[in-house]
């Protein structure tokens, strides 16, 4: 039996883009919905947060210092001490029909991200790679959801989730080049599946962690796809998931309570709560964003 503790000074709306800091050890998250940016002391279990103008899509730790914020229409510098942002203006993206979602950062301080199409029901979305120069280049298209980015280990493979229809991609990386190859299919779920995949990470072993919405999960994929163990959660819609803490070696989860009806929400307390779990497995150390 996998043992939890939740996480629930602050119940988020929509929880997600989790981010450890190995720098502070503490884990960063969002509220989407809630607007919010929040930070966990570990050794503290202290929770703070900080409100925002705008709804976010990711925080990634820059190299000079502070973060790089993704909002759904733009990016910003931030400043989670003083609860400063700067705004940054984004070039190529068509912000009419798409919006920023997930992403990660590759060990040349490049920023991999995906839109996703604003009604959730078109392949619009695009994968765009950000240079520290914050100059961009796009290298995947037809996405209807974009959503969680990983790196094997060696960095040589891209992981990549597509939520709809359910479908997890793999590239060839050549990190110098920064330039994606050989797209394949490593996952494909099935249109009647229980959930679909969203956020996810990678172990130092090789192995993906997926957040399934909707079906009370996290599952483990090896290497040539197959799932290799599966974390039952108390909680209907997981979103993603963060290696963090001392030896990158307690998964972190957030979650949601969107669109849950009263009835769900008193059946599962902790929606929209964080769940760390530990699983047996170390992550690790995620890059900064060189800008």
């Amino acid at each position: 039996m996998i043992a939890h503790r939740f996480i629930d000074a602050q119940l988020s709306t929509l929880g997600e883009g989790p981010m450890w800091s190995g720098a502070e050890q503490c884990l960063y998250w969002i509220d989407v919905v809630g607007k919010r940016v929040f930070r966990l002391e570990e050794a503290t279990g202290r929770v703070e947060t900080r409100d925002l103008p705008y709804a976010p899509s990711a925080i990634y730790p820059r190299a000079g210092g502070g973060f790089l914020l993704v909002t759904k229409k733009g990016m910003a510098l931030f400043d989670f001490n003083r609860n400063e942002l700067k705004s940054i203006e984004v070039g190529k993206v068509d912000f009419s029909r798409e919006v920023f979602n997930d992403g990660i950062c590759d060990s040349k301080g490049r920023l991999w991200i995906g839109t996703r199409d604003l009604n959730t029901k078109d392949p619009v979305g695009s994968l765009y790679c950000f240079e520290p120069d914050f100059s961009v280049s796009v290298h995947a298209g037809d996405l209807v959801i974009s959503n969680g980015i990983a790196f094997s280990p060696d960095g040589r493979t891209m992981y990549h989730v597509d939520s709809r229809p359910g479908r997890i991609d793999a590239y060839d990386f050549d990190v110098e080049a920064g330039k994606l190859s050989n797209r394949r299919v490593l996952v494909s779920y099935p249109a009647d599946a229980p959930g679909h995949p969203d956020g996810c990470t990678i172990d130092s072993e090789g192995g993906l962690w997926v957040a399934e919405v909707e079906n009370y999960r996290v599952a483990r994929f090896a290497p040539d796809g197959t799932v290799d163990r599966t974390l039952e959660l108390p909680v209907r819609k997981p979103t993603s998931v963060m290696f963090g803490g001392r030896d990158l070696a307690t998964l972190y989860i957030t979650s949601m309570r969107f669109r849950l009806s009263e009835e769900e929400l008193a059946k599962q307390p902790h929606a929209g709560g964080l769940i760390a779990a530990d699983v047996g497995f170390t992550g690790i150390p995620e890059h900064s964003f060189g800008g």
